[in-house]
C-alpha cells in the first residue's frame, strides 16, 4: 500500500517489526530483540514526537491515548521477554500493534495531512 510521504518510513519500518514479532512468536529471539530495540525504540519516539501533536483533538484523542499506552505497553513486554518473559506475549502485541497502525491509524492520519494541505 502506498503511503504518504510522511508516514512512508514509519510504514516500511513496520516490515522489520513484524519480522521481529514473528521470530518473539516462534521464541529464541532474545538476542535479535536486543539488537532491534534502539531501533523500535527511536519508531516509537519519532511517532510520539511527529504523529501525536496532530491527534491531540477531542475527534482524534482516543487514537492518541491507545498509541500511548500501546507503546508503554511493548516497552513493558520487551523488557520482560529480555529478562526470560514470555517473548511470544511481546510478539503478538508488536505485531497487533502494527496492525492497528497501518490500518487503523495511518488512514486517520493520512486525512488529516490532506486536510492540511495548501
Amino acid at each position: 500500500m502506498k503511503r504518504h510521504a510522511r508516514l512512508a518510513q514509519l510504514s516500511r519500518e513496520h516490515h522489520t517489526a513484524l519480522r521481529l514479532g514473528r521470530h518473539l512468536l516462534a521464541g529464541g529471539a532474545q538476542t535479535e530483540l536486543g539488537a532491534e530495540l534502539p531501533g523500535l525504540e527511536a519508531h516509537f519516539a519519532e511517532e510520539e514526537r511527529d504523529l501525536l501533536p496532530l491527534l491531540e483533538t477531542d475527534r482524534h484523542r482516543a487514537l492518541a491515548e491507545r498509541l500511548r499506552a500501546e507503546h508503554a505497553q511493548l516497552g513493558r513486554l520487551f523488557a520482560a521477554a529480555l529478562r526470560g518473559g514470555d517473548e511470544a506475549q511481546a510478539g503478538q502485541a508488536l505485531i497487533d500493534h502494527v496492525r492497528f497502525e497501518e490500518r487503523e491509524l495511518f488512514p486517520v492520519l493520512e486525512t488529516l495531512f490532506e486536510e492540511v494541505r495548501p
